[in-house]
């Protein structure tokens, strides 16, 4: 069996080339339109003073505690995936004079099951997640912080700052 092809000259084949073009780009707009989405990240206890001063017991250990907040606010169920199942991350990043330094990240270190993992948010509803970062008071210093928070499933970030003061 032949199968044969006819070629078009260049001038022939452009029209119909750009007219599918533009409707895939039409059709993948419109498959893809996601439902609107707001992000907030909440910090506690936020602003910290660490004590710093060794004293005759064990150093003091703090923590933040973060959540991240997703809420649909369409009538319109929100429907992702992340490639694996982590859903969230959380970094902490030092406001330096060179640029922002990060000193945490909250996935380092931790396995994930390797299997894509869909995240639906029904219309009006909202999904949490939360991360903890403990630290002793050795290990920051005075300065401004920021927590930036990744919803894995919609690559989008949000970001919380804080301030962390140290006696001594």
């Amino acid at each position: 069996m032949k199968i044969a092809f006819r070629l078009l000259g260049p001038r022939r084949l452009i029209a119909p080339v750009g007219i599918a073009l533009l409707a895939g780009l039409a059709f993948a707009a419109g498959a893809q339109s996601e439902p609107p989405l707001t992000y907030s990240l909440a910090a506690q206890p936020g602003d910290l003073t660490v004590d710093q001063v060794p004293g005759p017991g064990p150093a003091k250990k703090y923590s933040e505690d973060f959540t991240l907040t997703i809420t649909n606010t369409s009538d319109t169920d929100y429907e992702g995936e992340a490639p694996t199942c982590q859903l969230l991350d959380v970094e902490i990043f030092r406001e330096v004079a060179s640029g922002d330094k990060s000193v945490w990240k909250w996935s380092n270190g931790m396995m994930f099951c390797q299997m894509v993992t869909p995240v639906v948010i029904p219309a009006g509803l909202s999904w949490q997640g939360k991360a903890t970062w403990s630290f002793m008071a050795t290990d920051v210093k005075d300065g401004k912080y920021k927590a930036v928070a990744t919803f894995i499933p919609s690559s989008t970030t949000t970001a919380k700052l804080f301030e962390i003061k140290t006696t001594h």
